[in-house]
Order: structure tokens, then sequence, then C-alpha cells
């Protein structure tokens, strides 16, 4: 084997070898020849181990530096997801106190609306009861005065019949009197003055009559009067009644509007707080998803930390090299 062929041999594989000659059959040039070309194969075959080796420390170095990537990784994970689960816990336990003050909240509203609509049909009832009243107050009122109507224009008719037949009466009087005078001064006949003494009496007789029924009249007149007042007083006290009814009409009318308005803004504030509510669960929702998402996170980096790593490609080539060298003596150079 001469060598140069054996020089031309590809690093990383083991040089195929042909039975040695005898050393003693070998010239001393030959085994000169034979001792630099183990040396160099021995050089050649060290720096490769050498290169496997750092190539392994490397990546010993590497899956050292990724373990400690990694478990820094899992820690800050870990960290941030106790982080998430404390925020979440705090946060729940905020939207649980949340909710639980708007239950309370709401059922506060339910009740106050539920007692303004109670108040609102009592009002409505009150109203109507008024309206009743009035409409009776009114139909009452209109009758008094329709009778007081009819009784003044009776005691003015009566009134007037009265001052007719007094005037009348008054003037027969007064020819009476002048009759009698007359008679007086003419001495007349017994007669005439009879029927002049009768014409006188039947006179005194009306006037009596007449002043008896003037007297009667003034009676009428004065009760008329008085029921008149009466009728007036009621009436009075009719409108001053239908005054307060009205009053306290428009003042249901106002309660009214401020119990619906009440009622409104009630309704309005039970609406926000159910919009509150759904926002603060869905937010709730969120934190739990974001609280899952973590945990599948940490359950990824977990199982890729657990599993092995691949195998390394200085790992190969030292095994290339590790194979057994010739264990051929070198003999010194003579």
């Amino acid at each position: 084997m001469s060598p140069a062929k054996r020089t031309g041999q590809s690093s990383g594989k083991v040089p195929s070898t042909t039975p040695p000659a005898s050393p003693s059959s070998m010239s001393p040039t030959d085994l000169r020849v034979l001792a630099q070309a183990f040396s160099d194969q021995v050089q050649t075959l060290t720096a490769e181990l050498q290169t496997a080796q750092d190539a392994q420390d490397q990546a010993a170095s590497l899956h050292t530096t990724q373990l400690q990537t990694l478990r820094a990784q899992i820690h800050d994970q870990a960290m941030e997801i106790q982080g998430w689960e404390h925020r979440a816990a705090s946060r729940s336990q905020d939207l649980r106190l949340l909710l639980a003050d708007q239950a309370v909240e709401i059922r506060d509203l339910t009740g106050r609306l539920d007692r303004a609509s109670r108040q609102r049909d009592v009002m409505r009832d009150d109203n109507d009861h008024l309206l009743r009243e009035m409409a009776l107050a009114g139909s009452e009122i209109h009758q008094l005065q329709s009778r007081i109507e009819r009784d003044l224009e009776d005691s003015q008719t009566a009134r007037a019949a009265a001052d007719v037949s007094l005037d009348r009466l008054r003037d027969e009087l007064r020819l009476t009197q002048e009759e009698v005078v007359t008679n007086d001064y003419l001495q007349g006949t017994k007669e005439s003055l009879e029927r002049a003494s009768a014409g006188r009496d039947y006179a005194l007789e009306e006037f009596v009559r007449m002043t008896r029924l003037r007297d009667e009249i003034q009676t009428k007149l004065a009760d008329s009067e008085l029921q008149r007042d009466k009728a007036t007083t009621e009436w009075a006290d009719a409108e001053r009644a239908l005054t307060e009814l009205e009053s306290k009409l428009r003042r249901m009318s106002d309660k009214l509007k401020k119990a619906g308005a009440t009622t409104a803004k009630l309704q309005d504030q039970l609406s926000a707080a159910q919009t509150q509510q759904q926002q603060l669960i869905l937010e709730r929702d969120r934190g739990l998803s974001e609280h899952d998402l973590a945990r599948r996170r940490l359950a990824l980096v977990t199982a890729a930390v657990s599993d092995p790593l691949p195998p390394l490609s200085g790992l190969s080539q030292a095994a290339s090299v590790s194979a057994p060298l010739p264990s051929h003596r070198i003999l010194p150079s003579p």
C-alpha cells in the first residue's frame, strides 16, 4: 500500500487496511513512511474527535440554554397565569359583589316601581271618585239653581200681582174716602149715608183683607228672600266645594304626572341596571375565557418541555469517528 493512497482517504471513515507486511521485512524508509502515515491519521482523527467533542459540548450547551429558557418561560407563564388567576378571581369577586349590588338595586327599583304603580292606581281611583263627585255636585247645583230661579220668578210674579191689587185697593179706598167726605159735606139723604156707610164698611173690609193679603205677600216675600239667601249661601258653598274639588283634581293630576315621570325614570334606571348587569356578565365570561386560554397555553408549554429533543448532528459525527484505531507499534527509526 502506498503512502499517497493512505493519505487520500476521506475524513470520517476508517481506512481499509490490508494485512501489513512484517516490520522485519520492511526497509527503514517504508517504516518511516508508515509511521508518518499513522501519525497523520492520528492527528486527523484527533482533530475530528475534538470537533465532534466541541459540537457535542455546543449541543449540550444549546440544550441547557434551551432548557433554561423554557424553564424561565414556564416560570414566567406560571407567574403570568397566577397573576391572571389572581386578577380573574379578584375581578370575579368584584363582579359578584357588583352583581349582588345590582340585584339589590334592581329589587329596590322594582319595589319602588310597584309602589309607584300602586300609588298611581290609588290616585287614579281618587281622581275618578272626585270626577264622579264633581258630576253629582254639578247636577245638584244646576237643579238648585233652577229651583231658585223658579222660586224667584214666582215671588216676583206674586209681588207684582200684590202690588197691582194693593194699588187698586188704595184707589178704591181713596175714592171711598172722597165719597164719604163729599157725603159729609153735602149732608145727603139717609139712604145715601147708609149706602156710603155700607160702601165704607165694605171698603174697610176690603182694605183689611188687602192688608192681610199684603202682609201674607210680604211674609211670602220675606220667606222667598230667606230661601233666596239660603239658596245663595248653598250656591256659594257649592261653588266653594266645586273650587276645592277642581283644586284637588289639579293636585291629583299633578301627582299623577309626577308619578308617571317617576315611573318612567324608574323604568329607565331598571333598564340601565339590567344593561350594566349584562355587560358585567359578558366581562366575567371574557375573563373566564382568558383564564382558560392561559391554562391551555401553560399546558402546551409544559408538553413542549416534557417532549424529548431531536438528535443532534454532532453526536452522529462523534459516533462515526469512534471506530478502533490500528494497533501497529511504531518502531524507532534506525
